[in-house]
């Protein structure tokens, strides 16, 4: 059965209120239109931009907000604006306004001056009863022009906004990722030793160099995982590496030589079979050598040294003798002193299994040792818990930290984070796991959305929606209806 995962996001988008819209030729405009239902009455906001009106000194503009649908028609009072010598004439001779003339049906108009040069908004309201018809119905601007003459020119109309327009409020889905199930937990512990031996050699010495540190480091590394209780080792594999001086082929065999020998150390000095462990000579280490160039940006003719490493074409031979070439001889020399030792080591890989915990060892485990724990296991502590709650959380966070590569891990821990809100913290979660993946990309999608990044989101739904992802065709379809209805 398909859990989901209730995410509440509480867009912005809901916040912004309607764009401008332009009236009188683009001379005016008007903002922030709003309805608000209150009961039995309607109250109409908006803010009427005149600062670009141009009005000679004798006119009045009229501008008539009218709300219409399907043949009914509801007429506001309207908004005059009044030419200098016109305002002053009404103000001194308290005569009608043209909309104050019974032709307009005793309408009381708002009266404004143009003031030529000045920043003018009329902040316009009214309040009306509220009928059935006026949901989604047009709010238009009408637009007319008198003089001395009472009678109003009509100079067109604009539709601004729409009446008591519901917003729709999108159900995005957010899927709990069921975690794969894990009935053998398979660990791999990588770790490197540089161990030493004389020129031409695979013998291994103890007390040469530093080698009894690291292979002491070494043993230690497999009895700890060896000794523990709750741990079978498997298997273990040694890579051995060499550097570039000598041939190919006679590297190759060499570094095949030397991991075996230690190999053989390793049986000796561990419980492990030797028939348990795997011994591969990968010869000479150039990946590793190109690295090691790049890390010493003040190696000399450092682009030359890369240049070579890089060149197809040639054989690993005829590459470290272009580099013994290089003038002056101090480049090769600082490579065979410096950054050829580096390369020559073995790195090795413990593979154990771990068992089973149940519910009370698992608790235990959650901080002290994550990665004993299977993701099914640690969601099992998380269920144990108030989801939402504080230790809930934490193991979600835990488990993400413990595999932040694998889907699962990071859509639930993200989903944790978009519950608080904090959705750049779920995008960072998200961000450590396989970005083509169709599940990481429908919760980006969410996260994005919650954070006002329309085009992010649809980019992301839109991806995943293409690999077939479910919720992400069903969050493009309501993001789509949301987008529609503003």
């Amino acid at each position: 059965m398909k859990r989901f995962i209730p995410i509440y996001i509480a867009t912005l988008l809901l916040a912004i209120p309607s764009m401008a819209q332009q009236i009188m030729e683009g001379t005016g405009e008007v903002k922030n239109l709003e309805t608000i239902r209150k009961g039995e009455k309607v109250v109409l906001n908006m803010d009427i931009d005149i600062s670009k009106l141009e009005i000679g000194a004798d006119e009045t503009v009229v501008l008539t907000p009218v709300v219409e649908k399907n043949g009914n028609e509801l007429v506001l009072p309207a908004v005059e604006v009044m030419g200098r010598r016109q305002y002053i004439y009404h103000m001194r001779n308290d005569n009608l306004t043209a909309t104050e003339d019974p032709f307009y049906a005793e309408r009381k108009a708002k009266r404004a001056e143009r003031k030529a040069g000045e920043k003018q908004v009329v902040n316009y309201t009214t309040e009306v009863a509220f009928q059935e018809w006026m949901r989604g119905a047009k709010v238009k601007i009408q637009e007319g022009s008198c003089g001395c003459n009472p009678e109003v020119l009509a100079l067109g109309e604009n539709q601004v906004g729409r009446f008591l327009h519901e917003i729709y409020s999108p159900n995005y889905l957010w899927s709990f990722v069921e975690p794969e199930p894990e009935p053998v937990k398979v660990r791999d512990e990588s770790l490197s030793a540089y161990i030493n031996f004389k020129v031409d050699q695979y013998e291994i010495l103890e007390e040469y160099k530093n080698n009894d540190g690291e292979l002491a480091a070494m043993i230690n590394s497999i009895k700890r995982v060896e000794d523990d209780a709750d741990l079978t080792i498997t298997s273990i594999s040694i890579e051995g590496w060499a550097s570039p001086e000598a041939t190919e082929k006679h590297n190759q065999r060499l570094s095949q030589n030397r991991a075996n020998s230690l190999a053989d150390y390793v049986a000796g000095h561990t419980g492990i079979d030797r028939s348990h462990i795997e011994a591969v000579g990968c010869g000479e280490d150039w990946a590793g050598l190109k690295r090691e160039v790049e890390n010493t940006p003040k190696l000399l003719n450092q682009d030359k040294v890369l240049a070579i490493i890089a060149k197809d074409g040639l054989s690993l031979d005829e590459k470290e003798s272009q580099l013994k070439k290089l003038e002056p001889v101090a480049i090769y020399n600082r490579l065979l002193d410096e950054l050829y030792p580096r390369l020559r080591r073995n790195d090795y890989h413990i593979i154990y299994n771990v068992r089973n915990f149940d519910l009370e060892e698992a608790r235990a485990l959650v901080d002290s040792n994550p990665r004993k724990l299977s993701l099914g296991e640690l969601y099992k502590v998380a269920g144990s818990y108030e989801k939402g709650s504080k230790e809930y959380n934490h193991v979600m966070e835990v488990a993400a930290k413990t595999y932040p590569s694998v889907v699962a891990a990071a859509v639930n821990a993200a989903a944790v984070k978009m519950e608080a809100k904090d959705y750049d913290g779920a995008l960072a979660i998200l961000s450590k796991s396989a970005q083509d993946d169709s599940r990481i990309l429908a919760a980006q999608g969410n996260a994005y959305v919650a954070k006002d990044e329309v085009e992010k989101a649809r980019e992301a739904w839109s991806k995943a929606a293409q690999k077939g992802n479910a919720d992400a065709k069903h969050n493009l379809a309501e993001l789509e209806k949301y987008v529609q209805s503003l």
